[in-house]
């Protein structure tokens, strides 16, 4: 196939050269000035300030060509601009308008393009020619239809097709005239290459189609961008080239229709509380609710707050003790019920007002009650998201099912980034995420139809922002793949291990640190665990006191070395010392 030129002379236009557009894309429709047919994408030759554009093809039709219906005389390629009808007299269509015909200006004689193209098309299946997508042998064009399977783009349509000389490779005609590089409005940073089949430097890892989502092979041909580790096969790209429209409108649509209506994932840090939000209209603060109640889980009455009392209510960013709701163990927040008679007893306003009994899908057969753990000898463990409690907790006496308040009243459907759909809640026996590549039980977030899944700490508890000791001063973004300009492999800068360039991971442009969710954010078991007062250690000499803070990202477990901010530990209060201990190394023991 010979080197397209960026710009030509032609016959047909010329007030001005026609430039060459690599990748057509336009919102409306426009009909090439030949052929009268949509151009609907691929090489186009135009003049844009006159809205002039050809085919690829019809720009470069030949100007003389000989017809066995007219062997008389030779036929010329002219434009007929006449306001009248005219009709080929080779395949006998009528009433056609305008465009170029191939004539005879002795017998006016017509044939119209594509006559014309097929008779190109028979001198181009007598040339032998090789294609940089099969170098090895040279490729004959074949001048009948077929439906096959194409070795270039792996898809079995009808078509003109090629085949080898010497092997059994078939290629579409399309195929063998694809562009080298196409722009994508998905990918705008760089534009998508032409391979002729994955490279070998993708082989460690299984890659899929940004489209369809279905796997890459080997053998087949792609458009990718390798900084990028985008790709996309080839049918796939030229659609979306073709269309201008991102991957699944639909889908994107319904998105945002449901933007007001879906909590979004994930939350700015991990401190924001999904609970609040989804109560966020019965916490305003308004008169409604009562001013002294008697709650069932309290021996004496509460009072509602609805401005902070004195020094009390913490400032979570400031470093002070978190105080935390003795419902739900979440960091207290306004309007909150405290006890009236001075009791270290909080509730905030919508825990207050839980339903004794519910109905949940995670276990339908049977209702659930709403008891108060925090006089029980042993943790209960939430068969949601197996987290340790002694508070507030949904249960079933029959079938001893708990369900912490939280996941008792997560949102049935939300809107994560990592995802073009809405995610529904779900229990799956044999789950999957996407995110972690893990199969932790309980709740997860999932899109049936694309087979996509999150786990809860995925899908929910892990912030869009974090904090680490090896990028100091600023947050370290939550990413999702592709990762722009990075053709370099990924390694956890906690563990080491070589991490999957396909998967969400907490990546440092700046720094060019990287971290498996797992690794920097490790689960919090105990975040349902309620305790106050303190501790007299063997391992410390002074007394160490219950607390939750958030500090800095240097705020460490003395016992472990992992980050502590906003968990349940035990620290030295003395001021002397900056001893701490997480809860997990409290209970277990450390090294």
């Amino acid at each position: 196939m010979g080197e397209r030129m960026s710009e030509i002379k032609h016959f047909s236009h010329e007030k001005h050269p026609l430039k060459l557009i690599e990748n057509w894309k336009t919102v409306e429709e426009i009909c090439c000035y030949g052929c009268r047919e949509p151009i609907l994408g691929g090489f186009v030759y135009g003049c844009t300030p006159c809205s002039h554009f050809l085919h690829d093809t019809c720009a470069n039709l030949a100007p003389v060509i000989n017809h066995h219906f007219h062997p008389f005389h030779p036929l010329t390629l002219v434009t007929r601009d006449i306001d009248s009808t005219w009709n080929c007299n080779v395949c006998d269509r009528r009433g056609l308008v305008k465009g170029f015909s191939y004539w005879c200006m002795s017998c006016d004689f017509d044939a119209c393009t594509k006559c014309g193209i097929a008779v190109a098309l028979k001198e181009e299946a007598l040339i032998k020619f090789k294609h940089e997508g099969h170098p090895q042998h040279t490729l004959t064009l074949q001048l009948r239809s077929a439906s096959f399977r194409c070795d270039a783009c792996l898809a079995k349509d009808e078509d003109l097709f090629y085949t080898c000389d010497n092997c059994d490779f078939w290629m579409h005609k399309t195929c063998a005239s694809l562009a080298h590089t196409i722009d994508l409005p998905h990918h705008p940073k760089h534009p998508l290459v032409l391979v002729y089949s994955l490279p070998d430097n993708f082989y460690k890892y299984r890659f899929y189609c940004e489209f369809c989502k279905k796997f890459i092979l080997r053998n087949g041909w792609l458009y990718h961008c390798a900084n990028c580790r985008y790709f996309a096969h080839i049918k796939c790209a030229l659609n979306a080239e073709q269309t201008s429209i991102p991957s699944d409108s639909v889908g994107t649509s319904l998105v945002e229709e449901s933007a007001n209506e879906f909590m979004h994932f994930p939350l700015s840090d991990a401190f924001v509380d999904p609970l609040k939000l989804l109560h966020l209209e019965k916490v305003s603060l308004d008169d409604n609710g009562a001013t002294v109640i008697s709650h069932w889980s309290h021996a004496h009455p509460l009072i509602l707050n609805v401005e902070p009392r004195g020094n009390n209510m913490s400032n979570i960013s400031c470093g002070d003790p978190i105080e935390v709701c003795n419902g739900c163990v979440r960091p207290l927040s306004l309007p909150y019920y405290s006890c009236r008679r001075g009791c270290s007893f909080t509730l905030h306003k919508y825990c207050a007002e839980l339903p004794l009994t519910l109905e949940h899908q995670l276990h339908p057969g049977h209702s659930l009650d709403l008891v108060d753990t925090s006089k029980d000898k042993y943790y209960y463990v939430c068969d949601g998201c197996f987290n340790f409690g002694n508070t507030f907790v949904y249960k079933c006496d029959i079938c001893m099912f708990y369900l912490d308040v939280n996941c008792a009243n997560l949102p049935n459907t939300i809107i994560h980034k990592s995802h073009k759909h809405p995610l529904t809640q779900v229990i799956d026996p044999k789950p999957h995420c996407n995110a972690c590549n893990l199969t932790p039980p309980g709740v997860s977030f999932a899109c049936k139809a694309c087979n996509f899944q999150l786990d809860i700490f995925c899908a929910l508890r892990s912030p869009r922002f974090i904090t680490h000791p090896y990028c100091k001063g600023h947050d370290i973004p939550l990413s999702y793949p592709p990762v722009e300009d990075h053709p370099e492999d990924f390694y956890c800068d906690i563990c080491e291990q070589e991490m999957h360039p396909k998967r969400p991971l907490y990546h440092c442009h700046k720094c060019k640190n990287s971290f498996h969710i797992v690794c920097i954010n490790r689960i919090d078991y105990f975040a349902n665990v309620y305790a106050e007062g303190t501790r007299t250690m063997p391992y410390h000499k002074h007394p160490l006191t219950f607390v939750r803070k958030k500090k800095t990202s240097l705020y460490v477990c003395f016992g472990c070395n992992l980050d502590i901010n906003g968990r349940l530990m035990l620290e030295c209060q003395t001021g002397t010392c900056p001893y701490r201990i997480c809860y997990r190394c409290y209970r277990y023991g450390f090294e």
